[in-house]
């Protein structure tokens, strides 16, 4: 339930966000991901930090989000072979649109956004990234045509490309290359 001042954002809300970015199966169907689509759609902002959303889980002991047991991200799932790219690909995209993704979190961390200090958060600037990587990424997913407008992809995951979207992954981080080698 929502308290005061906040808003129950839904599938209504962010699926249709999701998609103006090309839909789960490229963007990652995991809550993170879609937050950062839904937040660069729904709020424009010019800068979006991640605390504590690493997407590392390690094989034993407590992890940062799920504490013992076995996490959803690492199910077997088409959108989800690599968060290394998921995460480039968002950092990239955000980038187009003006806006800096960082991390503020100092542990392991399967996401690729740079690192920065709390203090700094507010003024992180986007980062270099090659454009023509990303055009060519984005001419990939627009031909292998892999949008599920409704969100529901699993409902269609039997046309889907294994190696197709491993390629379209390695694009997308050759495309943010540029962006880990700067310093914050």
């Amino acid at each position: 339930m929502a308290g005061p001042g906040q808003t129950v954002i839904t599938e209504n809300d962010f699926v249709p966000a999701q998609n103006v970015y090309g839909g789960f199966v490229y963007a990652g169907a995991t809550m993170a991901f879609t937050t950062g689509y839904w937040a660069l759609h729904a709020l424009q902002p010019a800068v979006i930090a991640v605390f504590g959303c690493d997407m590392h889980y390690p094989a034993s002991g407590p992890t940062h989000f799920y504490g013992v047991g076995t996490s959803d991200p690492l199910r077997p799932d088409i959108t989800l072979r690599s968060l290394e790219a998921k995460s480039a690909r968002l950092m990239v995209l955000a980038a187009m649109q003006g806006c800096a993704i960082v991390t503020l979190s100092a542990g392991p961390s399967r996401l690729i956004f740079p690192r920065v200090p709390r203090a700094a958060a507010a003024h992180a600037r986007v980062r270099e990234f090659c454009g023509r990587t990303a055009d060519r990424a984005l001419a990939l997913e627009a031909e292998l045509g892999y949008l599920v407008p409704s969100g529901r992809y699993w409902e269609a995951q039997d046309r889907f490309d294994p190696l197709a979207l491993d390629r379209l992954d390695a694009l997308w981080l050759h495309a943010a290359r540029p962006a880990l080698r700067q310093t914050a």
